[in-house]
């Protein structure tokens, strides 16, 4: 949830990850086709949806985007107890793995403690859109720079590109018990690129 809407020309999605979008189609002349694409795909896969703009309803509406949409609270570098770095690359045997290691059940690789923060560095050798179950993060940085656009707000998924590093700050709010971190790429998720951590 994003303090205000931001305006943006394009914005780049990877698996799992969600945004609420508005499109304005008011500057659009009557009978014109617009067409949402896909500009990492081609062919069937590029188009994603077709909206024709009719004469319908060219009058001024009660629809609209507040200029104010929630005050959600920033995390701040200070607030985390601990630091923490999670690399997800591809391991011997062609295995994906998180720090070296193919997925172990039995392996717990943080135990956070219920309302903290904590300071997560996540590098990769590919792209892995980085998810964490029960826990919320704001990404504090991306490539030693400033997050991106569609890195604002609380999420719960990040795109983490090839030999890129992101950091997170991630609090741990809800149930004590065994979560995952893993990587949403189906092809990667399948062969088990995940690692568990436990909010004590």
């Amino acid at each position: 949830m994003l303090a205000r809407p931001q305006t943006l020309p394009t914005l780049t999605m990877a698996p799992a990850e969600r945004y609420d979008v508005v499109l304005d189609l008011s500057a659009c002349a009557p009978d014109i086709t617009v067409t949402l694409v896909n500009t990492l795909a081609d062919g069937a896969m590029r188009d994603v949806m077709r909206f024709h703009v009719t004469s319908r309803g060219r009058g001024r509406g009660d629809s609209g985007v507040p200029t104010r949409l929630s005050r959600p609270e920033t995390l701040r570098a200070e607030q985390a107890v601990t630091k923490r770095h999670f690399y997800f690359r591809l391991g011997r045997d062609d295995m994906w793995t998180v720090n070296g290691h193919p997925f172990d059940p039995a392996r717990t690789w943080a135990t956070p403690r219920p309302g903290t923060v904590e300071r997560w560095r996540l590098t990769s050798d590919f792209h892995h859109p980085v998810h964490l179950h029960l826990a919320r993060f704001q990404v504090l940085s991306r490539a030693g720079g400033t997050p991106d656009a569609g890195d604002r707000g609380w999420k719960d998924t990040v795109d983490l590109r090839p030999y890129e590093v992101v950091e997170i700050l991630a609090r741990f709010d809800g149930y004590r018990g065994r979560y995952m971190l893993h990587c949403r790429s189906l092809e990667h998720e399948d062969m088990a690129m995940m690692a568990n951590f436990r909010v004590v």
